[in-house]
């Protein structure tokens, strides 16, 4: 349960409740007696759920026996200092990551990467109005997914996620979506990740807004580049019932005026 919390950094008691398939009362329970001694510490918001963190104990406990570095632990932000407007923003990528992870249990298909953080930033160059503009490359989370139906060489698709929560301008979301498509063509996925390809998924809370992003990425971005852009909603989704998020859910802006079905993140 400790090295859950500290693979995902942040979770409610559902999220451990079905990622170690348990019974909400025996994880409850069992949460409540490592907070009791130190091992997990709660972040508690006005009329919102505990969110469980690694505490001191726990954090002895991790690099004792060697699943955490002292860098790991200093590179995490102190939870004491975190707004809540972060934190809602980071319960959401947990519900996806949670989700991901529990829809391909028993499935061909494997979650082989998940990275969040600093590490992950880059920077591009683009031309905009005759001049030369740094844009930043800041995906909020970097993922695979493997397909073990597939031969080797060809049986993993990578994916830059965009968690959505509505706060984030239209003319910041086209910078955004710019920056992904120089990034591309001008190969520093393959510099930083050493992938030949990438898609970008943009997870919104409703399917209204993600119907409005898809027709921004169409409006600016060229026709060759709207294939490596998918985007979804979570609304529908849950802990309880997690497979629906490897299926056809996701909107291409190719398909946007065609009335084509949804896509799946891996086809």
């Amino acid at each position: 349960m400790i090295q859950s919390v500290f693979r995902y950094r942040f979770l409610h008691i559902e999220h451990v409740s079905a990622l170690m398939n348990r019974s909400y009362k025996k994880v409850h329970g069992r949460l409540l007696q490592l907070v009791r001694h130190g091992f997990l510490e709660r972040i508690k918001l006005p009329f919102q759920k505990h969110i469980y963190v690694i505490g001191r104990e726990g954090t002895n406990v991790l690099l004792e026996r060697g699943m955490a570095s002292p860098e790991m632990i200093d590179r995490r932000p102190r939870h004491h200092e975190l707004k809540e407007l972060f934190l809602k923003h980071q319960m959401m990528l947990v519900d996806i990551h949670c989700m991901v992870e529990l829809a391909s249990r028993g499935t061909g298909i494997a979650l082989a990467d998940w990275r969040e953080g600093k590490d992950l930033w880059d920077r591009v160059t683009v031309w905009r109005d005759r001049e030369r503009v740094s844009l930043p490359v800041c995906p909020d989370a970097f993922f695979v997914l493997q397909d073990h139906s597939r031969p080797d060489g060809r049986n993993r698709l990578n994916f830059f996620l965009e968690a959505d929560r509505s706060t984030t301008t239209h003319r910041r979301f086209e910078r955004k979506l710019i920056a992904y498509h120089a990034y591309l063509v001008g190969g520093g996925h393959t510099r930083k990740y050493g992938i030949k390809s990438f898609r970008v998924v943009t997870v919104t809370l409703t399917p209204e807004r993600a119907r409005n992003l898809a027709a921004t990425a169409c409006a600016i971005l060229p026709q060759d580049a709207l294939k490596h852009f998918l985007f979804g909603s979570v609304d529908g989704l849950s802990l309880a019932t997690p497979s629906p998020i490897l299926s056809d859910i996701f909107v291409s802006p190719c398909d946007l005026h065609t009335g084509a079905p949804g896509q799946r993140l891996i086809p």
